[in-house]
């Protein structure tokens, strides 16, 4: 995130592929139909392919934005969220906030998603609102051993729980996804990820079969 930068390297920089997902996420609302599931988040989310894993639902929008972090989510309600008019909101953030260039405690990111379903509650106050787990990770892999970088499984988890503890609300529906792809003793299944970070096929399928137990 840091590629030709001289300058100012300790605050988190949008890249053009972001800008560019966010233009197709405006262009999105422009053309959605109100009373759909907006799914809201980072790179799991945009990945995930709702049209293959969520056929129950029609009405649907994928407003992931790979990279994203919890206080940037902040400055893209309007657009990301509100501007569909959904009746279900499945919000799953919290993964970069922990990478290098931004390095937020999981108390920090509980109070910026706090602050988050509070906007959308305050304008869309029958939106079913649903907060997501972080995902957990695969320590073997060397990006958890990038200088500076508190990415861990212990932070992932204790950031779940900071959700719970800081946001009070009965409007607001938990999902604890983690342990979906976890083994009996709660150690991530490599075979559930592409890479130390994102999930493949196998993985989406347990994780998106968790989040229809709460939101079909």
């Amino acid at each position: 995130m840091r590629e030709n930068m001289t300058f100012l390297t300790n605050y988190y920089q949008i890249r053009e592929m972001t800008i560019d997902r966010m233009k197709e996420i405006v262009d999105q609302n422009k053309k959605a139909k109100e009373g759909g599931t907006v799914f809201f988040g980072d790179s799991i989310t945009q990945f995930m392919d709702i049209e293959k894993y969520f056929p129950e639902i029609k009405n649907k929008y994928n407003c992931g934005i790979g990279g994203i972090t919890s206080t940037m989510l902040l400055h893209f309600i309007d657009e990301g969220v509100l501007k569909f008019k959904p009746r279900q909101l499945v919000y799953m953030i919290g993964t970069n906030d922990l990478g290098k260039t931004v390095m937020q405690s999981p108390k920090d990111i509980a109070i910026n998603v706090k602050e988050l379903v509070e906007t959308v509650h305050y304008n869309l106050p029958e939106c079913e609102i649903y907060v997501v787990s972080p995902l957990p990770c695969l320590p073997m892999h060397d990006y958890k051993h990038t200088p500076g970088v508190l990415r861990s499984n212990d932070l992932l988890k204790m950031i779940y729980k900071e959700f719970k503890k800081t946001i009070p609300y009965e409007y607001v529906t938990f999902i604890n996804a983690y342990p979906t792809l976890c083994n009996k003793k709660g150690e991530p299944i490599e075979a559930y990820f592409e890479d130390g970070l994102h999930i493949n096929h196998e993985g989406y399928l347990r994780y998106t079969n968790c989040l229809k137990e709460y939101i079909l």
